[in-house]
């Protein structure tokens, strides 16, 4: 059977009342077709870069009598999606906007209140056969806004074990990976991480997270230790972070703040009192993704991290890469310079753990001693490095 433009559409609402985005989006359901309803312009923006709809159904009005971001999503949508059909909605029967639309790119324009039924029948005759998939294997998805996000109880961290490549092969702590547990195609972090970056809420985000790996860790046997990803930018964020450890009555000195390299570590005088008095509350830090990224060396005196991590990206196999192994040689002589601990990432059998050995790095993380998972998954033990 030929498949065609309506058999094949992948539609995006926007509109910030959400009984409207869930009763279009419940009269519009049907096979072949796929629904995205987003209640802001941030989570629509990443759904069209992603998915390159074949349809955008936008308000004009998003924030208030004054906003006409529908109108700027036009733009946005042409920019990235040049085939996406935009179909703008309104309450509003001013003439000059729905002339604005169509000027942006718009190819119709429905007043409301309509009946659903229109805007089906509209979609079916602005075909777009050029866009014919979106990849969501789901008819209907609502995006949650990220104030959902962050109060759900779906934001849950994943753990990984960090061993010592010795024989005694003995857990010294796990990274806590918080995850939103979800359909929604935010469970993806970076996709995430976007999304608050454009709400320029990322400090909300990332403390939400600390908070779930903190009462995850409560859990760990005595002496285990949390290593929890850390934004940059919290660093400047006055006593947020400090705020938020001690909130959770964890023992300061099992938290591990792993600095990624999401983005720069300035050196202000913020950021510096903030790690001083994490320091003194016993509170380590680690540097993320060593040799893929270098940026927070020129700090490390400052920051004086406890821990240097190896990207899994140079520590897979590195023992058969000669390029590799270089590398992890020399990051093994700069922690040794620093007095800091070296972790290699990326361990998945055991010649690279012997290899690691070999070359007296102490600390190990990778699938060979267990891949991300719940925290009550763990009970099994470590494989053997000496057989």
């Amino acid at each position: 059977m030929t498949t065609t433009a309506r058999d094949t559409q992948f539609v995006v609402l926007l509109d910030d009342d959400v009984n409207i985005t869930e009763g279009l989006a419940m009269g519009l359901e049907r096979e072949g077709r796929t629904i995205v309803t987003c209640n802001d312009v941030e989570s629509a923006e990443l759904i069209i870069e992603r998915f390159r709809p074949s349809h955008i159904v936008a308000d004009i009005r998003i924030s208030g009598p004054y906003g006409f971001e529908g109108l700027d999503l036009i733009k946005f949508a042409k920019r990235v999606t040049p085939e996406s059909r935009v179909i703008l909605i309104s309450g509003d029967d001013a003439e000059p906007l729905q002339m604005e639309g169509s000027e942006r790119g718009a190819v119709a324009f429905l007043h409301k209140p309509f009946e659903t039924g229109e805007l089906d029948r509209m979609l079916d005759l602005i075909s777009c056969s050029e866009l014919s998939h979106g990849g969501i294997d789901r008819p209907l998805i609502r995006m949650p806004l990220l104030d959902e996000i962050i109060a759900s109880e779906d934001l849950k961290p994943f753990v990984q074990p960090i061993v010592q490549l010795d024989s005694t092969r003995k857990r010294i702590a796990f990274e806590s990976l918080t995850r939103f547990r979800s359909d929604s195609p935010l469970r993806n972090p970076e996709l995430l991480f976007r999304y608050a970056a454009r709400k320029d809420r990322i400090g909300d985000l990332e403390i939400a997270c600390m908070n779930a790996s903190l009462k995850a860790a409560k859990s760990f046997a005595a002496g285990i230790s949390v290593f929890i990803n850390v934004h940059p930018q919290l660093f400047n964020s006055g006593s947020r972070l400090r705020d938020a450890i001690l909130r959770d009555g964890i023992d300061p000195t099992r938290v591990v703040l792993e600095i990624t390299e999401q983005g720069s570590l300035k050196d202000t005088p913020q950021l510096l009192k903030t790690i001083a008095e994490l320091r003194e509350l016993g509170i380590r830090f680690a540097y993320d993704d060593l040799g893929v990224a270098y940026s927070h060396l020129t700090m490390i005196d400052k920051v004086r991290p406890s821990f240097l991590k190896v990207s899994q990206d140079f520590g897979t196999g590195f023992e058969t890469d000669p390029t590799k192994r270089t590398i992890v040689s020399n990051l093994r002589s700069l922690a040794v310079d620093f007095g800091c601990e070296l972790i290699l990432e990326g361990i998945e059998d055991l010649s690279t753990a012997r290899a690691a050995q070999d070359l007296q790095i102490p600390l190990g993380q990778g699938f060979l001693f267990g891949r991300p998972a719940d925290v009550a998954d763990y009970f099994w033990d470590i494989p053997g490095l000496s057989t």
